[in-house]
Formats: C-alpha cells, structure tokens, sequence
C-alpha cells in the first residue's frame, strides 16, 4: 500500500516568511555573544602591552593597576563566591613582598628568595584559614582585620626583621635564560603575563563545580550540608586562593616598586581593596580588575587636578552601590543586554 498523500498545512498554520530569517538573526546573536569576550580580552590585552612598552608615568600606572587587580580578584573571589569579605588581604600582600625583601637581604639568590615568600604566605594562609574560616559574616570581617593588623603591627615593630618605618629596599631580580626582570621592559611583560595567568586560573575556578559549589555555600549552606557537601572546606579551600595569590601579587609589587615599607599593609589599603571589589562589582572576578584600574586612576591621575579626590571617590562608590550594586561590571552587562534586546 502506498503511503497516504500529505495534506497542505492550511494557510493559516504555514510557518512565516520571516520565521526563517529570525532564527538565522538569533543565531549569528549568539555567536556573536560567545565570540565578544574573548575578543574584547585580545584586544585590551594587545592594548596593555602598547601601553606598557614606554617607560613613562602611563606604564608605571597600568603596572600599578595589574598588581593591585591580583589583590582585588583574590577578594572578589574570596567574598563573591564564598560571601568571606575580607579585610586582611593588604597583610598578606605584604607578607609576600617583606617575603622576598627579607630573603634576600639574608643572601638568599632572588630565585629563592620568591620560593621562600610564597611558601611564607601559603602556609600562613593554611594555618591562619583553620581559624578565619570558623565564622563568618561580620565576625570574619573583624577577625581578618584583626589578622591584617597583626601583620602590619610586625611589619611595623619587628624592627630587627622588617626595618620598621625605613621598610627594605630589593635591589636585584630574578633572571631566567634571557629573561631578566632587572630590564624594566622585561618586568613589566611579566606582570602582565601574571596578571593573565591568575585571571585565568581565578575564572576557571569559578566555572568549575568547586565555583559553582561556592556560590551555593553563600547562597544556602545549610542545604548544601544537607546534600552532603563539606563547606567548611569549601570555604578553607577559598581562603587559601585568596591568600595565596594575594602573596604572589605581593612578589609583584616589591619588584615593582624595590621597596616594601609597614605603610603597605595598614588599614586604608586594607579599605581600597574592598573599594576595589565593591566598585566593580563583587561575584565578576574581572569587575573587580576594572575597579582597581578606576582607584588607581583617583589616587594617581585624579588627585593632581582634585586636593579632595577622597571626597569624589566616595561620592563615586555611595552612587554606585545606590543606583548599580553589581559594579561597574554589572552596568556593561545590563548595557550589552540592552544592545542584544535592541538588535
């Protein structure tokens, strides 16, 4: 027997002319939407290193930016995924440089010299976490800055160690082959490539199920327990990426700067960093990488032209948290929204 003949569809069913074109649109939107990031990534990325090859005011800024987006992106993951804000992470930072500084002044070669700060903040950062990690809310708020101030109190005091308020100067670098971090060209591609690399390592900790496992501890531990996950460690686990590559941000700034002084670790960087991760939007990993880059800019660029650039900076973060709690970050998602809803 032969198959009975199909019916036309009535014209009132038939599918619309334009149907087909709307699902091609949809399509190219979407492709489009997963090629955009790493686009705009290649292009501030080759933007960066134009911008890092003189050796003037503007490289020495945007090297300042990416050492301190490492410290904010340690915070930002520490506190927009595990919901642990923070406000030690100067001391760890400088726990990592004085690390070095303090290594080689005791003839350590600076290769060993990075070994030993960050091997320093790792285990400072393990047995620190058995302590931070038992609270949470306001209470690991002040125990971090109990901590910080500790640190920056050793810095300060521990002058046989630290120098005190002369802090210690580094004078040489690391050198590998024919890469030499006394060139400053050469230093300033390197905290670049840093920089990059924790970004990277930071977003796909967050993609990953230990991420995702994260943001449900912030959201509701208590059913996440309940499903037989162990966040107490989910939340050590945070801490000591937070505070580790905050060490390693640490190894940065004192070959930056060839100097770390007790100044570095006291309570109002301590404040930036959270200004930093609150302005570009906490739970982002790179909202808090555009907040440093607009702190930086207050404190380095804005503060020549404005005596009261603290009272604008202020002003800047009550209208951002008012009118934008997800940062700067959470303002170019809602405009690249507007742009798809728009095309």
């Amino acid at each position: 027997m032969t198959a009975p003949a199909r019916r036309p569809a009535p014209a009132d069913q038939a599918e619309p002319p334009h149907r087909h074109r709307d699902v091609l649109t949809l399509q190219v939107m979407r492709r489009s939407r997963q090629w955009a990031g790493p686009a705009a990534g290649l292009i501030i990325a080759l933007l960066l290193v134009l911008l890092l090859q003189g050796n003037g005011f503007v490289s020495t800024l945007v090297v300042d930016m990416l050492v301190y987006a490492i410290v904010a992106m340690s915070l930002d993951f520490l506190g927009g995924y595990a919901g642990l804000i923070s406000l030690g992470q100067a001391g760890f930072l400088g726990v990592g440089a004085y690390g070095v500084a303090i290594a080689e002044v005791h003839f350590f070669s600076p290769w060993a010299a990075v070994g030993i700060a960050l091997a320093v903040v790792l285990a400072l950062g393990l047995a620190l976490g058995i302590v931070a990690v038992r609270v949470k809310g306001v209470s690991f708020v002040i125990i971090t800055l109990a901590m910080g101030q500790v640190l920056w109190g050793l810095s300060y005091q521990w002058v046989g160690l630290s120098e005190g308020d002369n802090g210690i100067t580094v004078s040489v670098l690391p050198t590998i082959g024919p890469i030499d971090l006394n060139d400053p060209l050469t230093l300033r591609m390197t905290v670049l490539v840093v920089f990059a690399v924790v970004a990277l390592l930071l977003v796909t900790f967050t993609k990953s199920p230990f991420g995702l496992s994260l943001r449900g501890v912030r959201s509701n531990e208590a059913r996440l327990a309940a499903l037989g996950y162990r966040t107490g460690l989910h939340r050590y686990l945070a801490w000591v990426i937070a505070v580790f590559f905050t060490g390693v941000a640490g190894v940065l700034y004192v070959f930056v700067n060839q100097l770390i002084s007790p100044t570095t670790m006291d309570f109002s960087a301590n404040g930036l960093f959270v200004i930093m991760a609150v302005l570009g939007g906490l739970g982002s990993i790179w909202g808090p990488a555009l907040g440093a880059v607009v702190i930086v800019l207050f404190q380095q660029e804005l503060s020549i032209y404005v005596s009261r650039w603290q009272t604008l900076m202020g002003l800047t973060l009550i209208a951002v948290v008012l009118l934008s709690p997800g940062g700067f970050w959470g303002l170019l998602r809602v405009a690249g929204r507007r742009w798809d809803a728009a095309i």
